[in-house]
């Protein structure tokens, strides 16, 4: 399987935002928000891509830091519709 690069993780996780305010707005729920967040944060987490022009092991440091930050809000936020 090709590896994503970081323009195409960055688009798979507006789609997985918007597919989670979408099923939040349908069905009176915010947890498809939170599921959402953290979805997206695990895809950085578990695959973690900076742009080019970063280096590689500080980019991933924070590709995955940034993973975190997304986990977190996620799991602390209580969206409401």
């Amino acid at each position: 399987m090709k590896n994503l690069t970081f323009k195409k993780q960055i688009i798979l996780g507006i789609v997985l935002i918007i597919i989670g305010k979408l099923l939040e707005f349908a069905f009176h729920n915010g947890i498809f928000s939170n599921i959402a967040w953290i979805l997206y944060g695990l895809v950085f987490l578990l695959n973690p891509v900076c742009p080019e022009r970063y280096d590689n092991k500080a980019g991933k440091l924070g590709a995955r830091f940034a993973g975190i930050l997304c986990i977190i809000i996620g799991l602390l936020t209580r969206f409401m519709v």
